[in-house]
This record gives C-alpha cells, structure tokens and sequence, in this order.
C-alpha cells in the first residue's frame, strides 16, 4: 500500500471531477454538508490523498485569522491512517503559513468526524450555526437610521476596517491587518463599511461561493452597538443581495452568541447545521 499526500498548483480537469465526486461521496454517505468548496484559491489550498493511484482524500486549507482545516476520506478507505496523514501534512502546511494552532472543522452531523478528532487528541474551541435565509421570513423594509450611510470599502479603508474587528473581536492587531488587506485585495472578497455621521462604526464582508452569497466578518464597534446598526446594516445587505438576483444567502454565528442569533433569526435566517472548531494539538505534529 503506497500513500502519498501532495499539494497541487492547480487541477486539471479529470483530477477536479474526481475531486468533486469524492466530496460528494463522503457528503452522502453520512448526510452533510462538508464546507470543502471546489472554488479553490490559491496553491496550497488543497491537498490530495492518492493510495495506489486511487484518490481517497482531499483536505482544504482555509487562511484567515486563523488557519481552518477540513477534511473527507472515501468511506471505503477509512481506518487506515488517511485521514492522519491529511491532518498532519494540512497542519505543517498551516505552520508554515504562520499558523501554529490550526482548527480542524467538523460538521457535528458526522458521527465519523467527532471519533476522529477524538482519536487526533483536538480539543474543541468553539462551535457555529450556520444559518440560511429564509425569503419567506424577511421582515419588511425598515425605516432609514438617520446619518447612517453604508458604502463599498476600497483598499484605503483597509486600516479602518481591521481598527473595527479588532476592535470588536479582540484579535491581534498584525493578523487582522494582513487578514483584511489580502481579501480587499481579492476579487472573491466584498467589504462593505458602515459610517454613522461620517464616523466608521461597523463592517461586514460578502463572500460568493458555490452559488451562496456568504455574510462574515461582521462587527459592529463596541461604543455604537445597541443602537440597531448591525440590523440596519444587515437588512440593507440583504436587499442590496436580493437586488442583485442572489436569492441564497448565508451567514454563520457562535453557538453561546445569543444576542446575534436573535438578530438574524428576527431577520428571517434559519439554523440548518452546526459546525465545531477543534483545535489540533501542537504535539501532534511539532
């Protein structure tokens, strides 16, 4: 039995079926929704698990703040040592990105996923609902907040949009920084910026992938929350989305978050999976 872990520059066409396929498979055998997207971005963003000429496992390599793993194996090759193999090379993948403590995503569907961080030793960091726009549940219209203005950012709001995060999530300042300005500088990526009376207060970005419309990196600064901005400014992306013809949107959220659940279940999101972040352990692979 020969195995072999390899990052590609890029997929042919055959290798991108078989892929997809492979994703697929491992989706419907256990009924999940893995989030491996078949958009894939940079080199090194995937890793593919070949056993005797066979590809048996695919792993997505998700950089942001911080590093997100996810992984599959064929259900017909599962206990032996694959599924490992791939965490391991995605995790020194991550290091070398910088990223010493990466995540591991499990969809808690998948009885398969929870065993296996088990046995990886991860501990669990945190967990999120992802949620899904229901049209039938959109609230009307609300009424405009006076002096607050939401626009497209551009590159030069780069300083203002990381001041908010950080601001607002408590992240490092520098891996803020580098996380914003990469994605402005990508045309997968949208910021929108929120002003109140010309002063910066609150941003979101829009990720399209898939054919869903995905609503992240949304903060409001602490000294304006409570002041029904992040309503205001989520109502207003989804029209702005709604008008653009994108009908399936999405957008995700920490479980223990109550104040964010009630907000964007008030404005007509949906539960439909959870997803936990597990955190691998260093000794693992270093």
């Amino acid at each position: 039995m020969s195995l072999k872990i390899s990052t590609p520059a890029a997929l042919d066409d055959p290798t991108f079926v078989l892929v997809t396929d492979l994703v697929a498979r491992c989706n419907q055998a256990e009924h999940l929704d893995l989030p491996i997207s078949t958009d894939l971005g940079r080199a090194g963003d995937l890793l593919l698990a070949d056993l005797d000429g066979e590809l048996v496992g695919v792993a997505t390599i998700s950089l942001g703040r911080e590093a997100e793993i996810c992984l599959c194996v064929d259900p017909r090759h599962r206990r032996q040592g694959i599924g490992r193999a791939l965490a391991v090379a995605s995790a020194m993948r991550a290091n070398a990105e910088g990223c010493p403590e990466p995540l591991f995503v499990v969809d808690l569907a998948a009885e398969s996923g929870r065993v296996f961080v088990a046995r990886l030793g991860a501990q669990l960091g945190f967990a999120e609902h992802r949620m899904d726009l229901d049209l039938t549940r959109v609230p009307a219209p609300l009424a405009p907040l006076a002096g607050l203005h939401i626009r497209p950012a551009n590159f030069d709001d780069a300083p203002t949009i990381s001041t908010i995060l950080t601001t607002a999530f408590g992240d490092p300042p520098e891996l803020v920084g580098h996380f914003v300005t990469e994605r402005l500088a990508s045309r997968f990526h949208r910021f929108l910026l929120a002003e109140l009376d010309g002063q910066p207060v609150a941003t979101l970005r829009l990720i399209h992938e898939d054919g869903w419309a995905y609503i992240t990196t949304f903060g409001v600064h602490p000294n304006y929350q409570g002041r029904g901005i992040g309503r205001q400014m989520l109502c207003s992306v989804i029209n702005l989305l709604r008008n653009e013809g994108q009908g399936s949107i999405r957008i995700e959220v920490e479980t223990h978050n109550s104040a964010a659940l009630t907000l964007y279940e008030s404005c007509g999101f949906i539960r439909r999976r959870t997803f936990a972040y597990y955190r691998l352990a260093r000794d693992m692979v270093y």
